[in-house]
């Protein structure tokens, strides 16, 4: 029983943290706009976007919502980076918890 109880101490850090994501807002709003950053437009029924988010899907439900909004969060990151897009600071834009795009600001589409 002892062994049982010092088990479940150790796991309950990883447990706690299977949780947490410090990314706020939901995957596929991220999806959405890491798509409409990649084809410059705010166009939900853009062909492109439409393709882009299909694809975006396919890596939420591959690696999982919290890694999913990482990977678009770090695509939005970098193309500000490369277009010197003002008011976004690239050194610290992963650390930021601030939206970086319409659908994740708004809650949706």
């Amino acid at each position: 029983m002892k062994k049982f109880i010092c088990i479940i101490f150790l796991l309950i850090p990883f447990i706690s943290d299977a949780g947490e994501c410090k990314i706020s807002g939901k995957a596929i709003l991220w999806a959405y706009d890491a798509c409409f950053w990649k084809y410059e437009t705010d166009d939900s029924i853009h062909p492109g976007v439409i393709e882009c988010v299909n694809e975006g899907k396919k890596l939420i439900n591959k690696v999982g919502t919290c890694e999913a909004k990482r990977i678009f969060k770090s695509r939005i990151c970098a193309m500000a980076k490369e277009w010197k897009i003002e008011g976004i600071d690239p050194k610290t834009c992963m650390l930021s918890d601030k939206p970086l795009g319409s659908a994740v600001k708004d809650g949706g589409i």
